[in-house]
Formats: C-alpha cells, sequence, structure tokens
C-alpha cells in the first residue's frame, strides 16, 4: 500500500472486530508520504508488523512483496488499505479450507462501497451457501474475468511458498492472473456465497489511473482470458472448442462494450472510439454486435429502469 491514511483505519478496524483473529498483521508501507505510518503505529486493538519499503515497488510489486510472507502462515491475504472485512469473513473463510491438508483459496461476495461508505451494490446474488469448485471450473471462471476482489479472497498456503507470482505488466487484470495461477495448484477451491467484505470505488483507484491505456485495460483483457484457457489446457487436460471461444469473444464484446460506454459518457469520446476499434478485432463484426446489443439492454434495464447507482470513475459498470 501507499498513501493510504484516508481509510487505513477503517480497515485496520475491521481487521481487530473480526470473530476470528488475525494472529499476525503485517503492513508493507510502499513509501508512502503520508500519515500512514502513524496510524498503525499507533493502532493499539491488534499487534502490527510496519515495515517501509527501501523503494517504491509499485502497486504489483509490493503484491509480490506479500507473497514472501506465504511460508511463514498457513493462511495469507493481501488485503488493500482502503478495503474492509465484515466481521465473520476469516471464520467463515477457515471453516471451508481448515480440512484441505494442501494449498486452497476461498472468496466471498464483496460489497461496492464509495469513498463515504456508502452502499453501491454487490459482485454476486447471495444464496448463503458454499460452493466446493473443482479446478476447470475455477479457472473457466477467471478465463470469463469473473468477480473476485482482493478483500474477499483467503488463500491457503500452508506454510509453502507461493507456486505463483504477479504479473508486473498487468496493472488492471494482474490479480485475476494470480487468483488463476495460485487456483491451478490449489487441492480445494471455496465461493462463499455471502457478503463478507466491502471493496471500495474511490477516485484514487488505481484502475482509475491506469485504465487510459488500450494494453492495460483491454489488450490485457483479452490476454487474460487466453492464459487461463491455457491453465486448463496444461492442468486439466481441457481444450478450447470452438463453442468456448465463441463465448469468450461474447464476453470480451460485452466487456469492451461497457467499457466504451462509460468514456463516452465520461467525456472522452476518442479514447471510447479506440477502445472500440481494438475489441472488434478480437471478435470480428457478428459477435461484437450481438454484444452490444446486451450491453444497451443491461444499461436501459439496470441503469435507466431499475436506476442503480454507480461510481463515476467506475469504467466497469
Amino acid at each position: 500500500m501507499r498513501n493510504g491514511q484516508e481509510f487505513i483505519l477503517q480497515t485496520l478496524q475491521s481487521l481487530a472486530a473480526q470473530t476470528l483473529k488475525p494472529d499476525r498483521v503485517v503492513v508493507l508501507d510502499n513509501q508512502s508520504t503520508d500519515a500512514t505510518a502513524e496510524i498503525c503505529k499507533n493502532f493499539k486493538d491488534l499487534p502490527i508488523e510496519f515495515y517501509m519499503n527501501e523503494k517504491n515497488l509499485g502497486t504489483f510489486g509490493n503484491f509480490d512483496h506479500c507473497l514472501d510472507f506465504a511460508h511463514e502462515t498457513e493462511y495469507l491475504q493481501i488485503l488493500h488499505a482502503d478495503d474492509v472485512l465484515l466481521p465473520g469473513f476469516y471464520e467463515a473463510a477457515v471453516e471451508q479450507l481448515k480440512d484441505c491438508p494442501g494449498r486452497a483459496l476461498a472468496w466471498s461476495i464483496d460489497e461496492r462501497i464509495d469513498e463515504f461508505n456508502k452502499h453501491m451494490t454487490f459482485s454476486h446474488k447471495a444464496d448463503g451457501s458454499a460452493h466446493v469448485l473443482d479446478r476447470d471450473t475455477f479457472l473457466k471462471i477467471k478465463a470469463e474475468i469473473g468477480n473476485q476482489s482482493f478483500v474477499s479472497t483467503l488463500l491457503k498456503t500452508n506454510y509453502q511458498p507461493a507456486p505463483a507470482r504477479f504479473p508486473m505488466d498487468m496493472l488492471v487484470y494482474g490479480d485475476m492472473v494470480y487468483w488463476a495461477r495460485f487456483g491451478a495448484h490449489a487441492d480445494k477451491i471455496v465461493f462463499i456465497s455471502k457478503p463478507l467484505a466491502q471493496y471500495r470505488w474511490h477516485q484514487t483507484n488505481q484502475t482509475v489511473f491506469v485504465a487510459p491505456n488500450l494494453k492495460s485495460l483491454v489488450i490485457d483483457a483479452w490476454n487474460t482470458m487466453m492464459m487461463a484457457e491455457e491453465l486448463r489446457a496444461k492442468f486439466c487436460g481441457k481444450t478450447t472448442g470452438a463453442i468456448r471461444m465463441m463465448k469468450l469473444k461474447g464476453l470480451m464484446s460485452v466487456r469492451c462494450g461497457i467499457m466504451a460506454k462509460r468514456f463516452r459518457q465520461l467525456g472522452n469520446i476518442p479514447y471510447s472510439r479506440e477502445i472500440v476499434k481494438t475489441g472488434r478485432q478480437y471478435v470480428g463484426w457478428p459477435i461484437w454486435l450481438a454484444g452490444q446489443f446486451l450491453v444497451n439492454l443491461r444499461e436501459l434495464i439496470v441503469f435507466k429502469i431499475l436506476r442503480r447507482p454507480r461510481h463515476k470513475q467506475n469504467i466497469f459498470s
């Protein structure tokens, strides 16, 4: 984390409020210049180990630094300085993973909130149950860039080194790449269909800064899809057939259409056109047109008829 003074106290308080408290909290500060260090060092409800990086490692470089602790712990979570855990998160996640003797992964529904702690939406519809997924099903979800946030994810490293690292050149989808890479080595994967974490959208989100870049926003989305499909082939023996590829192209069309529409709504029409041009190259005209019909139908129903709120900086809504 870097310069997290605005929200980090809420984040630390959410750790202290857990029904199953963490036995170790390590703050890896990435050369903050604000009051982050003072807030962490003065926090008394949990013991905090505070480390200042010798240099700015970049966002995903610092995430990789977090993975250096994998072999020292049974469970590992990478928690951002602006997100919040609900009190039962660790208890619920550990309950699902405790019977696994190897590496494992659990994630829950997250509630999206804004900088004023106001509810925006949920990442999934909740049914209150826990779904155990086989490796191939999980990798298919990652290839489809299914929602999974840092704050809602708990890794069971089981005192083993991390089996993979974050990509340093994928600043928007790097987390999706990592979940797929870790999941390919996991012996148990569980989705908890309950809202147990809060992901915060605000104007200083990493995505807001790097989104005006076609590689980060569009090209890396397709590369993430293909990377997860390659993991399916390598670890599950599955090949990407014609129907599966058509589905992925359809999802890419919808994803690019949503992003293009959002940038157009935000007044950046030239960049919106670049997103359309680049996305269409991956999917072709017929699938692109079908995808845009769905994008416009979604816009009408979700945001005009149902009036769902969205943060003005969220380019995925």
